[in-house]
């Protein structure tokens, strides 16, 4: 595969090239570039038309998703204190921050 990119440089002197160097080489010299403009212009707009379409499905699955993540939510947060006592909610929370605290003290060492 380097044999066919080589021109003027040896072998040994391809080896000594750096990866990027090297594949930047081999893509220049083996693969096809356009040569019109109207072809860069067709790349450059099927890129965009791409990037579009990409980025509208994830806004549209997000805009299905997060309602769904709202009610859930609530749904779980209205159980639990449903379910708990306010004393017991108390010493839940207090618990949760004291752990999360440790947490974050114990990352900064």
């Amino acid at each position: 595969m380097i044999r066919n990119c080589m021109t003027a440089a040896t072998e040994e002197e391809w080896k000594q090239l750096p990866l990027q160097t090297l594949l930047y080489e081999w893509a220049r010299r083996n693969l096809s570039t356009p040569s019109d403009m109207s072809t860069v212009l067709s790349y450059v707009g099927l890129f965009l038309i791409t990037w579009y379409t990409i980025i509208w499905i994830t806004r549209l699955i997000l805009g299905l998703i997060w309602p769904l993540f709202l009610v859930v939510s609530a749904i779980i947060v209205l159980r639990i204190l449903q379910y708990y006592e306010p004393d017991e909610m108390r010493a839940i929370m207090s618990n949760t921050y004291n752990i999360i605290s440790n947490t974050i003290v114990r990352m900064d060492k």
